[in-house]
């Protein structure tokens, strides 16, 4: 891309890497404290690091004319069990999880012409999660 003097990044990063993971969403009823599922802290590490990650590079290949943004996309629902998806939905204003085409569009426009001035943004798709 730096050599062509023009080229798009999208990193994938995720709602998580945005705001902390609410662990309750993992309890299980009848199970003690201790052995409780929870989202591990490497997810939430590697997402707020993939986020950082972006803006560095958005500013170290821009003078190449590479752009680099992430997308950060809340829950895609993939079948979890009921209970699961239950609990997430009350927490996103929209009142349901994203289906995985839904995310199409932003990609396509990330990598367009279209975001031209667009670079070290993350841009947050979580059915509005993350504004609660």
């Amino acid at each position: 891309m730096a050599q062509q003097g023009r080229g798009v990044i999208v990193n994938i990063a995720s709602d998580l890497g945005v705001i902390a993971p609410d662990q309750r969403l993992y309890r299980v009823d009848g199970r003690e404290a201790e052995q409780q599922p929870v989202k591990p802290v490497t997810y939430s590490v590697v997402k707020h690091g993939l986020i950082g990650l972006t803006k560095y590079l958005a500013t170290y290949w821009c003078e190449q004319g590479v752009r680099c943004n992430a997308l950060s996309p809340g829950g895609v629902y993939a079948g979890q069990n009921d209970v699961f998806v239950s609990k997430l939905t009350q927490l996103i204003p929209l009142g349901r999880m994203a289906e995985a085409d839904e995310y199409r569009g932003a990609i396509a426009f990330l990598c367009s012409d279209a975001s031209a001035y667009m670079n070290g943004a993350n841009l947050v798709m979580d059915g509005g999660r993350s504004t609660w």
